[in-house]
């Protein structure tokens, strides 16, 4: 009974990410081209996340939402469990976020559109040069008013476990002066996790920690970035404590 339930919430994943790509995706570009700033797509962008979230049975609570800043852009650093993570932060979040995505989501019909449309950052993480661009569109959508989020992992993690930061965000910070909001995300990797297909509806914690401003220091800001992964890490180990699973 279990594999049939699995059976049911995966194919209804599929087939709603499927339709709702389709549908908002095309709502997202074509108000690309009549609001260039990309605010009005990713507001579309948002509600296709919170869709995805709600109509599959992922529950997501969100803790600490007096820490975001609401008259500057912020850097969101946050650890990676799973595909989740992208639709509760871009869905629950009340800002304007672009993220930076890898370069071949940007090829795929009506998602990648609406990407582009919402003034998402395509990156190539194997191509220094198409890096350091990317890097510098981050630094212009920062002076824009626009907040970023960062998983400075890399990749997802593969047991739930958070590994080292890479340098980044703490780059992107120093440089613009923002600041920088650790974000705890606890249970997305148990909805689907790396290398799985398979949805387990579930509920999603996402804690945001006090930001922390950057330094001009860059040995400090090293130090800076250290200091929220600790945080991060603290907050994901009330994961056993945390919301109820399905």
């Amino acid at each position: 009974m279990s594999k049939l339930i699995s059976i049911y919430h995966t194919g209804r994943f599929w087939i709603l990410i499927t339709f709702l790509s389709i549908v908002l995706g095309f709502l997202a570009a074509v108000a690309g081209f009549f609001d260039w700033s990309g605010n009005f797509s990713h507001q579309i962008s948002r509600l296709w996340c919170r869709l995805l979230c709600k109509l599959n049975g992922a529950k997501v609570e969100i803790d600490g939402l007096e820490n975001i800043l609401t008259d500057r852009p912020q850097i969101f650093v946050s650890n990676h469990q799973g595909y989740f993570d992208i639709f509760a932060l871009s869905g629950y979040l009340p800002v304007q976020i672009r993220w930076i995505a890898k370069s071949s989501l940007f090829k795929i019909p009506f998602l990648g559109w609406a990407m582009i449309a919402a003034g998402y950052i395509p990156v190539e993480r194997d191509n220094r040069k198409k890096a350091y661009e990317a890097f510098n569109k981050a630094l212009e959508k920062i002076k824009e008013g626009c907040s970023i989020i960062i998983f400075p992992e890399g990749t997802r993690s593969e047991d739930g476990e958070i590994g080292p930061f890479k340098k980044g965000s703490n780059l992107i910070a120093s440089r613009t002066k923002s600041p920088m909001v650790p974000v705890t995300i606890i249970g997305s990797g148990d909805i689907i996790k790396k290398g799985s297909a398979r949805i387990n509806p579930g509920s999603i914690r996402v804690i945001i920690s006090p930001p922390v401003e950057p330094s001009t220091d860059k040995k400090r800001n090293e130090e800076v970035l250290q200091s929220i992964r600790e945080t991060i890490v603290n907050n994901h180990r009330q994961r056993d404590a945390g919301p109820d699973r399905q």
